[in-house]
C-alpha cells in the first residue's frame, strides 16, 4: 500500500453530490486505473452488495437510536450508499463513516460522490488509530500481498510491512492483506456486532490463514457463504465468499459452511466445536472415498517443501554457471520438470550443485522419494512421481519422505502404487469434490489429509471404479 498522510475526515453531503454510481463506476475505472492496481481494489458487482446488505441483522438494531458502522479501503462507498438505498431505517440513524488510503480518491469523492452525511478518513486502515467501536463494519477489502516487489500487486514499503507483522497477530507466512483487515475489523466490532466482508476463499483452505481461522474461532461465530470464481471476472479469476462473523463469547467456535447458487442460500455443514481447521466442503463421493481408505497421506509421509528461490540464488553451494564440469554437478529441477506421467532431469532452472554437496543441501535429497507438484496439471491432476536418481529440487514441489511410525507397520502400497493413485481419476474428483475451484495449488495441511488406500481398498477402488 501506497504511505499516506493524515488527514481530518471529510464529512460528504448531499449538495455536493452530482452523479449516480453507474457513471462513478465508469470514470474511476478510466481515470485510476493504476492507482485501484497498486492498491488491490475491485470493484463489487451490484447483485452481491445488495446480498451482503440483506444478511444485515437489522432487528439488532431495532430498538437502537445510534447505530456505528464502517466501510474499510472505502473506495466508491458502494456499501455505506447502497444501506442508504436499501435499508433506509437503518441508515436514518446510523453514523457511517469510510476509510480510504488513497488520496486521490478522497478527492474524487469530495467533489463528485453522492452519498450522504458520510465521515470519510484518509488512512492506511490496517495503521488507522481510531477510539470508535463499530456495530456493523461491511465492505470490500483488498486482495493481495504486500511488498515492495514487482511481482507481488499490493505496492507496500519493507517499513510498513515491518509495522503490519507486528501488530496483526493472524500473520503467518506470505500473508494477505485481507487476512489483516478481518482481524483488524473484528477489533473495532461492539460485542454482538456484525462484519460481512467480500473476500476470497483461499482464508478456508491455505496454511498461510491459519492463525486467522483460529482468530475467527475464538471470536465468535463464523459464517462463510460459498459464491464461486465469477464474481469478479474479467479483473480477477478468484473463487470468493462472503464472510458473515458475529463478534459473541456465547457462539464461539460455531462455524456454518452455505452456498448460494440459484438466488438461494444452501446450508452445507454446521460444526460447534470448529478450532481453526481447514473448511471443507462434504458430498457423498468425498465421504465415500474417506471411509474406503484407512489412512491419509500425512499417516504415512513426512512432507517437506523445496528450498525457494531466495535460498537457492543466495546459498554459496549453489552455482548459475553452464561452464562447468556437468560430470561432477547436478542440475537443480523445479516444477516445470515434474509432468504428469514422468520427471524430466534437465536443467530448466539454470542452477546446479556439485554432488558431494547434494547432502548439505538437503539430506532427504540423496535418498529415492516421491515429488508432488504444488499446482495441477491437466484437468486438475495431481503431478507426482518417484525420483530415481536422486536430484536436488526448488520451488513449487513437495517431497514425501517415509516416516517411521506404527502406521507404516501395516501399510502395504509400494510407491508407484501411491503414485499411480495421486495421479487417478479418484484423487481428481475428490480434489474437486472437497475444495471446488478455491486454489490452484495443494497446500501442506490439504496434501497430508488426502485419503490412502492400502491394497485391499485400492483392489475394491479399481474393480468398482466408483468416481466414474
Amino acid at each position: 500500500m501506497k504511505e499516506v498522510k493524515k488527514y481530518n475526515p471529510v464529512v460528504i453531503t448531499r449538495e455536493n453530490s452530482i452523479m449516480n454510481n453507474d457513471v462513478h463506476q465508469y470514470i474511476m475505472n478510466e481515470n485510476l486505473k493504476d492507482i485501484k492496481k497498486d492498491i488491490g481494489m475491485f470493484f463489487t458487482p451490484e447483485w452481491v452488495i445488495n446480498f451482503m446488505i440483506d444478511l444485515i441483522s437489522t432487528e439488532k438494531f431495532i430498538d437502537s437510536n445510534h447505530i456505528m458502522v464502517l466501510e474499510p479501503a472505502c473506495g466508491l462507498t458502494q456499501f455505506l450508499s447502497g444501506i442508504k438505498r436499501k435499508k433506509p431505517d437503518l441508515f436514518n440513524k446510523a453514523s457511517l463513516f469510510g476509510v480510504e488510503i488513497n488520496q486521490d480518491i478522497i478527492n474524487y469523492l469530495t467533489n463528485t460522490c453522492f452519498v450522504d452525511n458520510i465521515k470519510l478518513y484518509n488512512d492506511d486502515y490496517l495503521l488507522w488509530n481510531t477510539k470508535l467501536s463499530f456495530d456493523l463494519i461491511i465492505g470490500n477489502p483488498p486482495y493481495g500481498i504486500p511488498s515492495h516487489s514487482n511481482h507481488y500487486t499490493i505496492k507496500t514499503s519493507p517499513e510498513t510491512k515491518k509495522k503490519y507483522k507486528a501488530i496483526y497477530e493472524t500473520w503467518y507466512g506470505k500473508y494477505n492483506v485481507y487476512g489483516a483487515f478481518i482481524e483488524k475489523s473484528i477489533k473495532l466490532l461492539k460485542n454482538e456486532g456484525q462484519l460481512i466482508f467480500i473476500v476470497p476463499a483461499t482464508f478456508m483452505i491455505l496454511d498461510e490463514f491459519k492463525k486467522l481461522r483460529e482468530y475467527l474461532s475464538n471470536n465468535g461465530k463464523t459464517s462463510i457463504i460459498y459464491l464461486g470464481s465469477d464474481v469478479f471476472k474479467p479483473e480477477a479469476n478468484v473463487s470468493s465468499v462472503v464472510l458473515n462473523f458475529i463478534k459473541s463469547d456465547k457462539y464461539r467456535h460455531t462455524l456454518e459452511l452455505l452456498e448460494y447458487t440459484d438466488k438461494e442460500i444452501k446450508t452445507l455443514n454446521m460444526n460447534s466445536n470448529w478450532k481453526g481447521e481447514v473448511v471443507r466442503f462434504e458430498t457423498n463421493y468425498s465421504t465415500t472415498l474417506e471411509n474406503i481408505c484407512p489412512y491419509r497421506l500425512g499417516d504415512i509421509y513426512q512432507i517437506r517443501i523445496s528450498p525457494r528461490t531466495p535460498e537457492i540464488k543466495n546459498n554459496p553451494l549453489i552455482v548459475n554457471n553452464d561452464n562447468i564440469d556437468k560430470n561432477n554437478y547436478l542440475p537443480i529441477l523445479n516444477g516445470k520438470n515434474l509432468k504428469l506421467n514422468k520427471i524430466i532431469y534437465d536443467n530448466l532452472t539454470g542452477y546446479w550443485i556439485s554432488k558431494q554437496n547434494v547432502s548439505k543441501f538437503r539430506g532427504y535429497f540423496e535418498n529415492p522419494h516421491i515429488v508432488v507438484g504444488l499446482g495441477f496439471r491437466e484437468n486438475g491432476k495431481i503431478a507426482a512421481g518417484l525420483d530415481i536418481k536422486c536430484y536436488p529440487w526448488m520451488g513449487d514441489i513437495y517431497h514425501l519422505l517415509k516416516d517411521n511410525n506404527l502406521f507404516n507397520l501395516n501399510f502395504d502400497l509400494d510407491e508407484y502404487e501411491v503414485i499411480n493413485f495421486l495421479r487417478s481419476e479418484y484423487m481428481q474428483k475428490y480434489i474437486k469434490d472437497v475444495y471446488r475451484e478455491i486454489t490452484y495449488h495443494l497446500s501442506i495441511t490439504q496434501l497430508a489429509n488426502l485419503p490412502l488406500p492400502d491394497k485391499k481398498a485400492w483392489t475394491v477402488l479399481k474393480k468398482e471404479k466408483f468416481y466414474e
